[in-house]
């Protein structure tokens, strides 16, 4: 073969390694994938969900603490618009992070149940919806959300708005991709799942968001037994004062061969899908206890090793190497999770502190 043709081959292989690489750092998943990110809120419920089209999905957005975090996760991956912002309910650990996450963002759509509160967190989240020029459509029953192609996302509850309970009213999403369904259940309880079911929706599902925490009030057996997931997502947080997830629950999705992932042990949980086979890794910490996989589906752990948290003395911060992202406000250690997608090296010492402020979760040396 020519040499010129080598050469001109071991360009091409270059570059398209240039470009593989390019779109790994970027957080997107594989062009045609579906990635759904269940994060690390504690005891609170936040996912965010990058769909095959480009188009993105919020759904809750944890406690008003979580807010920042939330918006570094989502511009960690590129992101600058929120097609579909879903409060599920008004409880505050579901939407205290949310009136600062779509102030940060162009958001298109906005869904709720139909259901108010009189917290400041529920008044708070209104008037910026308000002053963002942006209108509430109702999440209800059979609303269906995306209907093209391969996709498909529907509201299967709240079914009527007379629930005294606000979890009760919890909208409760079920997605599409192909042949992979997915299921979100807010704080919906057993009163729910009940209903659901005598409307005679399917609800089989490969990935199970667990309702309420795992909390014994919801993932009833019927219930479970008929979405008869192979994979069940908790977020709950570590020593809660709910002795969430219940030891109930639990056991029933064990009983079930359930492969239960939880954020307290395994930090945010993302899951893959290219429509027929799911990849399920979690992105900082490593798992407690290995869990049988099942067949369909195909695991694996990003483990990180342990960072080192003994902050540099002042005659050292010189030399320090701290990290920024591209389009993050914040700067970290090596090894933060912020970092996943993006990470540029910056000595400490050359750090604009004007531009960028120290990670509240890693906790960088301050300069």
């Amino acid at each position: 073969m020519p040499r010129h043709h080598i050469k001109s081959r071991i360009i091409g292989i270059f570059l398209l390694l240039c470009i593989l690489l390019c779109s790994s750092c970027s957080g997107m998943p594989p062009e045609g994938d579906l990635q759904i990110s269940y994060l690390d809120v504690g005891q609170r419920d936040c996912s965010f969900l990058l769909l095959p089209d480009g188009k993105t999905i919020l759904i809750d957005a944890g406690n008003p603490e979580n807010g920042q975090e939330i918006i570094q996760y989502i511009q960690d991956t590129g992101t600058d618009t929120l097609d579909y912002v879903i409060a599920t309910h008004p409880h505050a650990d579901h939407i205290g992070g949310m009136a600062e996450v779509i102030q940060a963002f162009d958001v298109k759509n906005v869904y709720m149940p139909k259901k108010s509160h009189t917290s400041e967190t529920f008044e708070t989240l209104l008037d910026t919806i308000d002053e963002k020029g942006l209108a509430i459509e109702t999440a209800r029953t059979g609303k269906v959300l995306i209907d093209e192609g391969d996709l498909k996302a529907e509201f299967l509850a709240p079914i009527g708005d007379s629930y005294a309970d606000l979890n009760n009213a919890s909208a409760v999403l079920m997605l599409t991709y192909r042949n992979n369904r997915f299921l979100f259940m807010g704080d919906a309880e057993g009163e729910v799942e009940e209903k659901i079911l005598e409307r005679g929706y399917d609800v089989s599902a490969d990935v199970l968001k667990v309702g309420h925490h795992g909390s014994d009030t919801s993932s009833t057996r019927p219930f479970l037994e008929a979405v008869h997931p192979s994979v069940g997502i908790i977020s709950v947080g570590e020593g809660n004062s709910y002795d969430h997830p219940d030891p109930l629950t639990l056991d029933t999705l064990e009983d079930l061969g359930v492969e239960v992932w939880r954020t307290d042990e395994k930090g945010t949980i993302v899951v893959t899908s290219d429509g027929d086979h799911i990849t399920v890794r979690n992105t900082d910490l490593p798992p407690r206890q290995n869990t049988p996989v099942d067949t369909s589906t195909e695991t694996e752990s990003a483990q990180l090793q342990e960072e080192d948290t003994t902050a540099p003395t002042q005659e050292s911060t010189q030399s320090v190497t701290v990290y920024i992202t591209k389009s993050g406000e914040k700067y970290h250690r090596d090894g933060c999770r912020f970092l996943k997608s993006s990470k540029i090296p910056v000595l400490l010492a050359e750090l604009d502190t004007e531009l960028y402020s120290p990670c509240t979760v890693c906790n960088p040396p301050i300069k």
